[in-house]
């Protein structure tokens, strides 16, 4: 990933979503470098919600995601000081399940970090703060669509092995 350029990235195959009252990441090194070591890296995942094929881990929160609409979008701006990135996450879901709307709604209430996964294998990392994080939930009768919007420093930041 060019992190001075904007970049698409197609086929997020899930969404995790780290409250950011779970994850306080502090000061941190790998908070301004464009990977993470994934041995550096453990953010609790007690309070997730996973847009996906499976959750997060054995007790989380499942959203279907439906194929093939999961997007994430890094566009950096240079007429900030500090190089702003604005991050734009989107899918389409299946919210036929009674649950899924309620927490649905939970995420545009909740401030989270984003973990996600493509299609490849690859996961990345989102920071969020109270102040950075917007998510808009939209139903139009025939499809439900999820839209995360992130501020911050680092843009998507690659977790590596």
């Amino acid at each position: 990933m060019n992190s001075c350029k904007e970049f698409v990235l197609d086929d997020v195959m899930a969404i995790t979503t780290v409250p950011v009252s779970d994850f306080n990441a502090g000061v941190s090194t790998w908070q301004l470098t464009p990977t993470i070591s994934g041995a550096a890296f453990s953010p609790t995942l007690t309070h997730s919600i996973t847009i996906g094929q499976q959750p997060a881990y054995s007790g989380g929160t499942l959203i279907p995601i439906i194929r093939f609409t999961g997007k994430a979008k890094d566009q950096e701006s240079d007429n900030v000081a500090g190089r702003l990135h604005t991050v734009n996450v989107t899918c389409e879901v299946d919210d036929r399940d009674s649950g899924s709307w309620d927490h649905l709604l939970a995420l545009e209430r909740t401030p989270a970090h984003l973990l996600l996964t493509f299609r490849d294998g690859t996961r990345a990392f989102v920071l969020a703060t109270e102040d950075t994080y917007l998510c808009e939930v939209e139903r139009d009768g025939a499809k439900t669509s999820v839209s995360f919007n992130i501020h911050n420093l680092m843009g998507i930041q690659l977790i590596t092995s």
